[in-house]
């Protein structure tokens, strides 16, 4: 059965995600086979256990095992779940306008 790898570059950044049959990647016709890690749902089809489903661009912690989103912005921080977070946390949406974040004044503005 084909399953999803992701193939990891040396700073932890997903290079590109493959479909493909484990046999496939440990053949050595995409690369080292250790640069790739396999990203996958649990049984219940609803739970995943490396956090995220690699993207391109995605980081990948090897001492947890998970594929997590990539710093948005330098000044944010990442969290126990390896979430990013602000240094200031979002205002609530008021009138349906959208906040944005401004990296330079290190703030939301509208």
């Amino acid at each position: 059965m084909a399953r999803y790898f992701a193939e990891i570059d040396q700073s932890d950044t997903v290079l590109r995600v493959l479909v493909a049959e484990p046999d496939y990647i440990n053949s050595g016709k995409v690369g080292n086979p250790s640069n790739w890690i396999e990203g996958f749902m649990d049984e219940d089809g609803v739970t995943n256990p490396k956090k995220l489903y690699p993207s391109i661009g995605h980081k990948y912690n090897y001492d947890l095992g998970i594929f997590y989103f990539s710093q948005p912005y330098p000044s944010w921080t990442l969290d126990e779940n390896h979430d990013w977070q602000p240094p200031t946390p979002k205002p609530e949406m008021v009138d349906y306008v959208p906040w944005v974040w401004d990296e330079a004044t290190e703030s939301w503005i509208t």
